[in-house]
C-alpha cells in the first residue's frame, strides 16, 4: 500500500516538474531570443509578425516533450533511489501516458487556444503600430 502511495506521489511530481519544466524552457527561449534581438521592441514585433503557425506548433511540441523527457528522466531516478523494481519501464510508462493525454488534450481543446491567443499577437502588434503612427 505504501509502494503506491509513493508512486502516487511521484506521479504528481513528474505532472509538476513537466509543467514547471515547460514553462522554464519557454522563458529560457524568449531569454535566448531577446539576447539575439537586443531587446528592441521593433526587432520582437517583427519576430512575432513573421513567425508562422507551424513554427508555433513546433515551438510547443518540442518544448513540451523536453520537458517530459527530463521529467520521466527525474522520476526514473526517484523510483531507483526509493528501490522500485522495473524503475526504468514505471518512468517510460508515465512518459507514455503523459504523452498521450497531452497529444488528446491538444487535439481537443490546447490546439484551438494556442492559435487563437497566436493570432491575437498580430492584430494587438499592428493596431499598436497603427497608434503610434497617428
Amino acid at each position: 500500500m505504501m509502494k503506491l502511495i509513493i508512486l502516487a506521489i511521484v506521479i504528481a511530481v513528474k505532472i509538476l516538474l513537466t509543467k514547471g519544466g515547460a514553462l522554464a524552457i519557454f522563458l529560457f527561449m524568449l531569454w535566448i531570443k531577446g539576447k539575439s534581438l537586443k531587446t528592441g521592441s521593433e526587432k520582437w514585433d517583427n519576430f512575432f509578425l513573421q513567425i508562422t503557425p507551424q513554427a508555433v506548433q513546433r515551438y510547443v511540441i518540442a518544448i513540451y516533450l523536453t520537458a517530459a523527457f527530463i521529467s520521466s528522466a527525474i522520476s526514473y531516478f526517484i523510483l531507483k533511489a526509493l528501490s522500485y523494481r522495473y524503475s526504468f519501464e514505471i518512468a517510460f510508462m508515465l512518459f507514455a501516458g503523459g504523452f498521450a493525454v497531452t497529444a488528446y488534450r491538444w487535439q481537443r481543446e490546447i490546439k484551438n487556444y494556442v492559435f487563437q491567443r497566436y493570432k491575437e499577437i498580430p492584430e494587438m502588434i499592428l493596431k499598436r503600430q497603427k497608434n503610434l503612427k497617428d
